[in-house]
């Protein structure tokens, strides 16, 4: 499969996730599940976009052979290690992941030396945030730098 094509597929599944988010949306009845898809679509929308932003710039051969900085890349796909890297130590910036989305808070204030409440950036913190964010649109003021991979496809 050509790096076309993959880019192909994973618009089309985003597209097919968020029809099936939005039929979840109709039946549910919990608020709290509510946010819960109404978040996945968010993540899916972001998605889309830096995979058409990638596409359209022609980066998307950079995003599959590993040959440019991810956060320069629209359709650069972050895996737990190469997060790590981002920690906002040594001149790093600092990002953090949540619910699949790579953001940025190295200029955000609550993200002070590169810690919030204890916890570290560089880190998958989608946990973390349901428990203490969820429903409230703090993730809309951050800049998206990208997205993590699912680690387990072989590009």
């Amino acid at each position: 499969m050509n790096e076309r094509e993959i880019i192909i597929n994973l618009i089309k599944n985003n597209i097919s996730e968020m029809q099936e988010t939005i039929d979840s949306l109709y039946i549910s009845c919990n608020s709290c599940t509510k946010n819960m898809l109404l978040n996945r679509l968010r993540r899916s929308v972001a998605n889309l976009s830096m995979l058409v932003q990638g596409f359209e710039s022609g980066q998307h051969s950079a995003a599959f052979n590993g040959t440019e900085n991810p956060q320069q890349n629209p359709a650069g796909a972050f895996t737990l290690a190469e997060l790590s890297k981002y920690n906002g130590r040594d001149g790093n910036p600092a990002y953090v992941a949540v619910n699949g989305t790579v953001y940025d808070v190295t200029d955000n204030a609550a993200w002070g030396a590169a810690t919030h409440f204890g916890l570290t950036a560089g880190r998958d913190l989608t946990g973390e945030f349901a428990s203490c964010h969820a429903g409230q649109p703090v993730l809309n003021r951050l800049k998206v730098v990208g997205k993590m991979a699912d680690e387990r496809l072989e590009l």
